[in-house]
Parts: C-alpha cells; sequence; structure tokens
C-alpha cells in the first residue's frame, strides 16, 4: 500500500525527491556493475548513494518497486517524468520490460543488507535478460543464493492495486470537499469583513493538483459525475479541476496548473454580487436582469482584489476570471476597446465553463445536456467561441464517451460511463448498468467489460 499517504505535502515532495534518487542510483548501480567487478571503487561508490537515497525512504519493512501502464511506482507513489529524470527511468522501464518483470520486492531493511548480497541481486538482474521467462529464473537464483528477501514478479502489466486506487479516490474527495467548503467561506467572509484569506482553499487546490498529476480520471470523474446540489459553488470547483486536467494535458509546469486552479475557484465569486431571484430565474431574462447578469466577471475581479494573497499572486489571478466569457473572437462579455488575444487562462477557463454549465442542471434548463452531446455543440463552435487547438485537447482528454454519458448497449439495457478507456480501445470505458427499479428510478450494478464494447449509440442528449 501507499506508505506516504499520511505524509504533510511538504514531506510527500521530499520523499518523491528521495524516491527518484533512488531509482536512479538503482540505475547507476546496474550500469557500473555490467562493466566492473565488484572491489571497483566506482562500484562501491554507487552502492553507497544507493544506501544513502534508500536511509531517505521508509524502507524498515521493506520495498516495493512497480512498473504499471508504462510508469514507476516506489511504495506505491507514482514517480513522474521530469527532464532530469526522463532518461534513466525511460532506460528502466527498457530493463524492466526486456525482462518482462513487473515488480521487485525487498522485504528488508535496505540498509542492512550485506554488500556481497546486494551486488550479487544486481548482477542476478543483469544476467536475468538472458533467460526466460526472467522472472522464474531469479527467483529460483535469489533462493538457491540465500537471497531471501527479495522476490520479482513478471507477467502481464498489472492493474494498480486496489487498496492505492480506493486511496487516490478518498484524497481526490477529501480535496473536492475541502475547495467546495473554501469557495463557501471566502464568498461568506467577504460581505462581512471585506477580506478574505485563501489558505485552505490554495491547499485544496495543491492536493487536486497532486491527484491530477498521478491520474487526472479520478478527478474528472468527480467534476463531470453530479453528486451535488449547490450549482454555484460546485461549479467553480468543477470548473477548476477540468481546467487543471486541460493544463495538464497541454503541459503546464505544477505551478502554473496551481494557479489555473484558484482562478476556476475564483472564477465566478462575483455572483455573489447578483441577485438571487435572477440566479434561480426559470425564464428568460429581461434586459435589466441580463446587464446585471453580465457583470458579474468585474463583480469577480473585484472580490478577488480582496483576498489576503500577495501582489504577485493576485496580479496572477485576475485576468482569467475577468476574460472567462470572453469568446475565442473577442464577442461575449464584458465589452474590452483594446482588441488583444484572450489569455491561455482565459481559453481553457471557458472551455471547462461552457463544458460544465451545458453537462449540468440549471433553473432555466431542468434537463442537462449528456457530456458527448455537450462536446458535439462545442466542437460546432470551434475558432468562434472556443479556441480550436485547445478544445481538440479537452475532447481528447475526455474521450469518446465522457464520464457522465449514458449509452445503450445491444442488449437493450442503459449503461452510464464511470470511467474513460484509458487503454488503446477507447471504445471500452468502464459501465454501471441501469437497473430499473420502482417507477422512474435507476439503480446501478457494473457491467461486464465483455458488453461494454457492444455499445450501439448513446442514449439521448440528456444524459
Amino acid at each position: 500500500m501507499n506508505r506516504w499517504h499520511n505524509l504533510s505535502r511538504e514531506q510527500r515532495q521530499r520523499a518523491i525527491q528521495w524516491g527518484e534518487r533512488f531509482l536512479c542510483s538503482f540505475h547507476s548501480m546496474i550500469q557500473t556493475a555490467r562493466i566492473h567487478q565488484d572491489n571497483n571503487q566506482m562500484v562501491a561508490d554507487c552502492l553507497a548513494q544507493l544506501r544513502q537515497a534508500a536511509s531517505q525512504l521508509d524502507t524498515a519493512d521493506g520495498l516495493s518497486i512497480l512498473v504499471s501502464r508504462g510508469r514507476f511506482y516506489l511504495q506505491g507513489e507514482k514517480l513522474l517524468y521530469r527532464r532530469e529524470t526522463f532518461h534513466t527511468i525511460g532506460e528502466m522501464l527498457g530493463f524492466f520490460e526486456q525482462r518482462g518483470l513487473r515488480e521487485i520486492r525487498i522485504r528488508a531493511n535496505l540498509r542492512k543488507v550485506p554488500d556481497g548480497e546486494m551486488l550479487h541481486f544486481m548482477r542476478l538482474l543483469i544476467r536475468s535478460g538472458e533467460h526466460q521467462p526472467a522472472d522464474r529464473w531469479l527467483n529460483e537464483r535469489l533462493v538457491e543464493g540465500g537471497l531471501v528477501w527479495a522476490e520479482v514478479r513478471g507477467g502481464a502489466d498489472p492493474d494498480m492495486p486496489e487498496e492505492l486506487v480506493q486511496e487516490r479516490r478518498e484524497r481526490a474527495k477529501r480535496a473536492y470537499s475541502s475547495a467546495l467548503n473554501s469557495i463557501k467561506e471566502v464568498a461568506h467572509r467577504i460581505p462581512e469583513q471585506g477580506y478574505a484569506g485563501v489558505r485552505r482553499a490554495r491547499r485544496a487546490i495543491q492536493n487536486m493538483v497532486d491527484v491530477v498529476m498521478e491520474d487526472e480520471s479520478v478527478m474528472l470523474g468527480l467534476a463531470t459525475l453530479r453528486q451535488h446540489d449547490d450549482y454555484t459553488y460546485v461549479h467553480s470547483v468543477n470548473v477548476a479541476i477540468l481546467s487543471m486536467c486541460l493544463g495538464k494535458r497541454i503541459g503546464l509546469s505544477r505551478s502554473l496548473l496551481e494557479q489555473l486552479g484558484i482562478c476556476g475557484v475564483f472564477h465566478d465569486l462575483g455572483k455573489v454580487k447578483v441577485d438571487r431571484e435572477i440566479l434561480r430565474k426559470s425564464g428568460e431574462l429581461n434586459e435589466r436582469e441580463w446587464d446585471e447578469m453580465k457583470r458579474h466577471p468585474i463583480s469577480s475581479v473585484n472580490q478577488i482584489l480582496r483576498l489576503r494573497v500577495s501582489q504577485d499572486v493576485r496580479s496572477r489571478i485576475l485576468l482569467a476570471p475577468f476574460e472567462h466569457h470572453l469568446k475565442y473572437d473577442l464577442s461575449g462579455y464584458p465589452r474590452v476597446r483594446v482588441k488583444r488575444e484572450v489569455s491561455l487562462f482565459g481559453r481553457i477557463l471557458t472551455i471547462a465553463d461552457v463544458f460544465d454549465a451545458l453537462t449540468s442542471q440549471r433553473a432555466y434548463r431542468p434537463m442537462a445536456y449528456g457530456p458527448d452531446y455537450a462536446l458535439s455543440l462545442m466542437l460546432d463552435r470551434a475558432g468562434t467561441e472556443f479556441d480550436p487547438i485547445l478544445l481538440k485537447a479537452f475532447i481528447n482528454m475526455m474521450g469518446i464517451y465522457p464520464v457522465g454519458t449514458v449509452l445503450q448497449l445491444d442488449t437493450g439495457e442503459l449503461g452510464l460511463v464511470v470511467e474513460s478507456s484509458k487503454g488503446p480501445d477507447q471504445a471500452r470505458p468502464r459501465v454501471l448498468l441501469l437497473v430499473r427499479e420502482i417507477g422512474e428510478a435507476f439503480a446501478g450494478s457494473e457491467a461486464p467489460a465483455e458488453l461494454v464494447g457492444a455499445v450501439l449509440r448513446d442514449a439521448g442528449a440528456a444524459g
């Protein structure tokens, strides 16, 4: 299981950094052991570096190095691709894949394993590439050599352990709930006190960025499966999540993703100034009401100016909320005299804002559009309302059958997409079968995988 999930964010980042150093040291140890004898000073130096990295990790009860879906997991935590480690991680993946190895388990305190045994283990790992299946040959040699503290596992690429999947989902839920409560707190405190702190909101955004960097599908699932009733605040959190996931897809750094998430959370803060009767009106807005509604981006800027953040942070999060109703062709609102391109964050927020609005029940449109239908409507407006390149990236991110889409299988049954396919076959998402119970109510049960590929058509625009 993930041994780092109880650490603070700072402690966890340090642990991940030491995990990267450990893997790099492991790689250096293998490369050096290939060409030098055990008594060579370079071998001794590499072994010392490996032990130093291990000393910073919780290896008292053992160590797990797992490969899943082309990524390394150390102690259950995914190691990120970074420019400094990209080449090394790529070579290590090749080393594992060439031998068909999926996991190395060390059931001992690595710092206390004798040097001779560690070097023997490394040389067996290297030689295993000459034998098939490598994992069986290697495990037999480990037992013969008395290295009972080590074991390897091969075979097909495994799914993430269920306990890790569940732990990640729980962290995502906690971050979502914290962001939701923090935006409510800020919206209530500004009218009462004239200002509001954002420490809790920033921490929630940072936690969501952590999950997005690990597995964006977990956060996307929370943003697209409606589980809350308070639209104004839920919408803001959903826009933040969708924006951060899109930002990750186009390669934004962690710090930029945090800024983008804060923009998303506070982009509609100005709606606290809009008459609630206007927000809840089921019919068409009259001219006066529409004029008041169109002022909310400027009101959002005014509210953000009251947040207790540094001038530098404030300057970075003002523009996108102001722009989120400006379209790609500069139509929309508020009207601007200077004709300049909408900022990158503004264009991202526009896409996320419209998608979440279309797929949500609103006072003026009780029936929400299905995610797939919403994307088709947005695609028709690419180049006018939306940045066509960003919209294409967004559609690719959501998948052929976005989470929340209602599908009709060739069996006649209805299914709700709860997770998009992560493999090459995008037509096989994870589906919850909908079974009619009393009246119009439905209950859900997971659809067998063989049925998911038999989708005939979407069950309608209102998923």
